[in-house]
């Protein structure tokens, strides 16, 4: 396969699809390329640049290559899940209650409060809630697999946690709200290539664009965002990696068993805590456990991806 005349080819027909964004019968549907029995078609490209206009605001800034290449590799993370969660289910489709509470969580990202305010947003972007349904529910079904791949192999020391807490039992608490960027290179030569590439994306079109364009993490979809965080559950490392960063600064690559990681201080806050020792070492616990796990579906979604074949058509 030859990758540089490939996505020239994509390229031409994500401007073709861009220029001709609100008239869809502009659209020709052609089959673009294939991974393994899975295809990817001109209509898919158009639908995922609709979506991630949908949930990521900010890559209205961002030039055509630079829309082309979110979501493009939007497209391929969720197809290649697809093509392996397939070995271990018959359709792509989980409980209702389930599926709404992660719409719910993925609404309230951008700011609406019910499922009706979300179904009427997706219209304005023309948007079929089906398809949503369905990225969505192969979101989960990865989360569930890898749960079960990966949960015999977490560890954790709980006795060790509860150490570390008696050591400095606090009465104030500080949080930090995080975004993140994971990458992999293939060969070391490849390192400060890839990550001037990133700081350029960053310092051009912001951090979350950044993270759409890069982040190999589960995360990328919604700009990198990881959320509030309690300091005290972070581990050693990364505590000392971004210590000393104030607001709005990010730290240098940290590397992990997934990838380099690099983190962005968003915010910051404190307040007095009411302290449980149990609650907190079962808190710690699930953090951890979480962390884990992501560390793992990160290292699991390389393996397949490599295994797969891809085809341009």
């Amino acid at each position: 396969m030859n990758i540089a005349n490939f996505l020239k080819f994509i390229l031409i027909i994500l401007l073709f699809l861009i220029h001709n964004f609100k008239n869809l019968q502009a659209v020709e549907n052609k089959i673009l390329f294939k991974i393994d029995n899975e295809i990817i078609t001109t209509i898919d490209i158009y639908e995922e640049i609709k979506f991630l206009k949908a949930f990521n605001p900010e890559v209205n800034n961002l030039s055509d290559k630079e829309l082309f290449e979110i979501s493009k590799n939007s497209i391929l993370r969720d197809k290649i899940k697809k093509i392996e969660i397939s070995n271990y289910v018959d359709e792509v489709k989980v409980i209702d209650e389930f599926l709404l509470k992660l719409i719910k969580k993925k609404y309230s990202k951008i700011g609406l409060n019910s499922i009706n305010n979300f179904e009427n947003y997706l219209k304005n972007y023309n948007l079929n809630i089906d398809l949503i349904k369905e990225k969505f529910a192969i979101e989960l079904i990865w989360n569930d697999l890898i749960l079960q791949k990966f949960s015999s192999k977490i560890i954790i020391d709980k006795d060790k946690i509860k150490k570390e807490i008696l050591k400095n039992p606090k009465k104030t608490q500080k949080e930090i709200l995080l975004s993140e960027i994971v990458f992999n290179v293939s060969k070391k030569s490849e390192y400060k290539k890839k990550y001037e590439k990133i700081l350029t994306d960053i310092k051009q079109t912001g951090f979350k664009n950044a993270a759409l364009i890069h982040s190999i993490s589960n995360t990328s979809s919604v700009g990198g965002s990881i959320g509030w965080i309690k300091e005290d559950n972070l581990n050693k490392t990364i505590k000392e990696e971004i210590s000393n960063l104030e607001k709005g600064q990010y730290s240098n690559p940290i590397l992990t068993s997934s990838g380099f990681l690099i983190i962005k201080i968003e915010d910051k806050k404190e307040y007095k805590l009411e302290f449980n020792l149990n609650d907190k070492i079962n808190e710690l616990i699930q953090f951890k456990r979480n962390e884990q796990l992501n560390q793992f579906s990160n290292i699991y979604f390389n393996k397949v991806k490599k295994n797969l074949i891809f085809d341009d058509l």
